[in-house]
């Protein structure tokens, strides 16, 4: 079966589906491709995006994790694990999924 991950953002309680977005839900499907989990975390804590050559198109999604506390928790995560959020406080964050999915849209769509 295998550990399913979550991207979470502690400072801002929210938090991406990978499925939402295109992504499997196993540590290394959400990884290597333009529509990836990881490409979203990316774009999500760069800190001075639109200020030079190959940066990413206008977005405002892009830096609003720049920085934050973030953690990837998979599901058999346990309390000894570095930056380890409790399963209970975790419904209350917000899914940005859509917004993280637009953002990935323009960003690749610019590229292509």
């Amino acid at each position: 079966m295998g550990q399913y991950h979550k991207l979470y953002n502690l400072t801002k309680k929210e938090m991406i589906h990978p499925r939402e977005i295109g992504n499997g839900l196993k540590l290394t499907e959400q990884i290597g491709h333009d529509y990836s989990t990881s490409s979203a975390l990316f774009l999500l804590v760069a800190n001075s995006n639109g200020r030079g050559g190959g940066d990413a198109p206008p977005h405002p999604m892009i830096g609003r994790w720049a920085g934050d506390r973030i953690v990837v928790q998979g599901d058999y995560a346990v309390e000894t694990d570095p930056g380890f959020t409790d399963r209970e406080p975790r419904v209350i964050f917000e899914d940005i999924s859509k917004e993280v999915w637009d953002m990935l849209e323009t960003v690749f769509a610019e590229t292509e």
